[in-house]
C-alpha cells in the first residue's frame, strides 16, 4: 500500500480530531483538555511520551534501526476572539477560537504519528513528535522553554508547518532563508507633572512626550537601518489623560518591532532607548523603557529546506509555491531553529468558503488540505531517516 492510499483511509480520523480540537480550544498555557486528548491518542498507538513544561506532550517513535533525530512540532493553543464562522462544529467556549489553525496543525501530527508509527521499522533513526502549547502568548512562548529541553536540543532537525488561508488548499509555499519576521514588543512608561490645560508652563506634558517618541522612533527604520532589510517600529497603543482641560501626569505607550534580520533585530532596543533618553532630556520628563523580547526571525536553514522542497513538490506538484512573500508575521517555531537546522512550510487551507486572515472571526480552512500536511510530514520523515 502507498502512502497516499495509507493516509485516504485515516482522513476521517484526522478530520475528526481537528473539529474535535476546534470546538474545544484553550488559551495558552491552559492546554489541558487538549493535551489530555493528545496523550490519549498516544495511548492508542502506543507512542511513549512526556509532559513537559506544563500541557506540553513530547513522543517519540523509535525506527528499525539507530540513525538520526528528526523533530516535528505543532502548536496546540488558541485565541481569546468569539468565533462567528457559523461552522456545525464551532467553538463550544465563549470567546475563545482556534482562529490560526493550530487545531489542524495538532490533527495533523497525530495522523503524522498513526502513519509513521505504522512503519516505524523502516525509519533508520527516531521522530520526536513536539506538541507544542502558547505558541501566541508572544512573550512567554512556549518554543522558549521547550527549545531548552535535552529533547529536542538532541535533534538533528526539525520541521513544522502552518496551515496557510491566504494559499488556496492544494498548494504549498516553501523557500530557503527567512520566511516570518522577528517580534518583539515593548512598554513606554511617560511621567511628567500633572497641571491646568491652560497653563502648560506649571506643567510637565507627558503626551508631548510620547507624540515626539512616536514620530522620532521612525527615524530608526528610515534613517539608521539598512532600507534594503525591511522592518517595522509600531505604536500600537497610546493611553494618556481623563479631561479636556487637565495636562495629564503619566502616558502609556506600546508597540511591536518587526524584521528579517536577526542583527537588525538585535539592535532595536538600544536604539530606542538613545532616542527616548533624548526625548526625555528635552521634555524634561522621566521615560521608562520594557523591551519584551518574543521570537526571533524565522529562517529556514537551506539543507533542511531543499529536502522539504523536494518532499513538497512530490505532494503538491504544480501547487509547489517556491517564492512566497515574506510575511511580517512572527512565529516561535524560529526558537528551535536558533539551534537545530529546520524549515518551516506554509500549508495551503483555503476552499470554498474563500480567504480569510489569520485571527479573523470567520478564519475558516478546507478540511481537505489536512491529508496533504500529513503526506508532506510522512515524506519527509521517510526521505531523512532512510
Amino acid at each position: 500500500m502507498n502512502i497516499e492510499d495509507r493516509i485516504a483511509e485515516i482522513e476521517g480520523y484526522i478530520i475528526d480530531l481537528r473539529r474535535r480540537f476546534h470546538q474545544n480550544p484553550e488559551l495558552s498555557w491552559e492546554e489541558y483538555e487538549t493535551s489530555k486528548i493528545i496523550s490519549e491518542e498516544l495511548d492508542k498507538m502506543k507512542i511513549p511520551y512526556k509532559k513537559e513544561c506544563g500541557t506540553a506532550v513530547i513522543a517519540t517513535i523509535k525506527g528499525g534501526k539507530s540513525g538520526k533525530a528528526l523533530g516535528i512540532r505543532a502548536d496546540i493553543d488558541a485565541l481569546p476572539i468569539k468565533e462567528e464562522t457559523g461552522l456545525e462544529y464551532a467553538s463550544k467556549k465563549e470567546g475563545v477560537m482556534h482562529a490560526c489553525g493550530h487545531d489542524a496543525h495538532t490533527a495533523i501530527l497525530l495522523g503524522t504519528a498513526r502513519i509513521l508509527n505504522d512503519i516505524k521499522d523502516e525509519l533508520v533513526g527516531d521522530v520526536r513528535l513536539v506538541f507544542q502549547p502558547a505558541e501566541e502568548f508572544i512573550q512567554d512562548s512556549g518554543a522558549k522553554y521547550l527549545s531548552q529541553l535535552d529533547s529536542i536540543l538532541t535533534l538533528d532537525r526539525i520541521i513544522g508547518l502552518h496551515i496557510w488561508a491566504n494559499i488556496d488548499s492544494g498548494k504549498a509555499a516553501l523557500r530557503e532563508g527567512p520566511i516570518m519576521a522577528s517580534a518583539d514588543t515593548f512598554d513606554m512608561y511617560i511621567e511628567g507633572k500633572s497641571g491646568h490645560g491652560a497653563q502648560p508652563d506649571q506643567a510637565i506634558d507627558p503626551i508631548v512626550a510620547g507624540s515626539m517618541a512616536v514620530n522620532a522612533l521612525q527615524t530608526i527604520v528610515s534613517r539608521e537601518n539598512n532600507p534594503l532589510d525591511p522592518q517595522v517600529i509600531s505604536i500600537t497603543a497610546s493611553n494618556s489623560g481623563s479631561s479636556k482641560n487637565i495636562i495629564p501626569q503619566a502616558a502609556h505607550l506600546e508597540g511591536t518591532t518587526r524584521a528579517f534580520n536577526n542583527n537588525v533585530r538585535d539592535n532595536f532596543e538600544s536604539q530606542i532607548r538613545r532616542i527616548l533618553e533624548g526625548i526625555a532630556t528635552i521634555t524634561r520628563t522621566k521615560i521608562k523603557l520594557e523591551y519584551h523580547n518574543g521570537t526571533p526571525a524565522t529562517i529556514n536553514e537551506p539543507e533542511s529546506t531543499k529536502l522539504g522542497i523536494n518532499a513538497a513538490k512530490e505532494v503538491f506538484k504544480d501547487g509547489f509555491i517556491g517564492d512566497f512573500p515574506l510575511q511580517m508575521g512572527g512565529e516561535d517555531f524560529a526558537k528551535y531553529l536558533v539551534n537545530i537546522p529546520g524549515c518551516f512550510m506554509f500549508l495551503g487551507g483555503a476552499g470554498k468558503a474563500g480567504h480569510f486572515s489569520q485571527h479573523n472571526k470567520s478564519f475558516q480552512i478546507d478540511e481537505a488540505a489536512l491529508k496533504l500536511g500529513v503526506e508532506y510530514f510522512v515524506r519527509y520523515a521517510l526521505a531523512y531517516l532512510k
